[in-house]
C-alpha cells in the first residue's frame, strides 16, 4: 500500500505504487500553491484524486467505494496535521503520525526519535507495501514540536 509519515515539520512518503501484482515508482505528495503539505495512502487513482481535491480546495471530496478507497494527510502551514478519510475529516493531536501498510513501522521509528523519511526508509526494510525511494518535504517554517506531558 504505502507509507506516509508526518514528523512535526517533515511529510515523508515512499515511491512505490502497485497494479496487477506490478510494482513501479510514483510520487505521491504534494506542496499546495498556499504552502500546506498532502500526502496520500491508498488506490493511486483516489489518491491522485483527492490531491486535486484538497489543491483546489472543493467543498466535496471525491466519490469513494469500499472497493477503491484513499486516505490523505493534510499539514497547514501552522503545522496542523490532519486526515481525511472516505468521508470525514479529524484533527491529528499527536506530535507525529503515519498512515499506510508501514504505519506501525514508521511510528515505532518516530516514537524512537527518527525522522520521517527516516521512518518511512525504515518502514520499506518490512513492509512490502513500502518501497522505491523516499520523498520528503518540510513545512517552510517549522513550529515548534509539541510534547505530550
Amino acid at each position: 500500500m504505502t507509507t506516509i509519515a508526518w514528523d512535526g515539520r517533515t511529510l515523508a512518503g515512499d515511491r512505490r505504487g502497485n497494479a496487477g501484482g506490478m510494482a513501479y515508482e510514483l510520487g505521491k505528495l504534494r506542496r499546495t500553491a498556499d504552502g500546506r503539505l498532502l500526502g496520500f495512502s491508498g488506490d493511486i487513482g483516489v489518491g491522485m484524486l483527492m490531491l486535486d481535491w484538497l489543491d483546489r480546495g472543493g467543498a466535496r471530496p471525491p466519490q469513494q467505494d469500499t472497493d477503491r478507497w484513499a486516505t490523505v494527510l493534510e499539514i497547514t502551514p501552522d503545522g496542523a496535521c490532519w486526515c481525511h478519510g472516505r468521508d470525514s475529516r479529524w484533527r491529528i493531536e499527536q506530535p507525529f503520525f503515519a498512515i499506510g501498510s508501514g504505519r506501525d513501522f514508521a511510528l515505532a521509528a518516530m516514537a524512537l526519535g527518527r525522522s520521517a523519511a527516516e521512518a518511512v526508509d525504515l518502514a520499506a526494510r518490512f513492509d512490502t507495501g513500502t518501497g522505491n525511494g523516499v520523498d520528503a518535504l518540510a513545512l517552510a517554517e517549522a513550529p515548534a514540536l509539541r510534547v505530550a506531558a
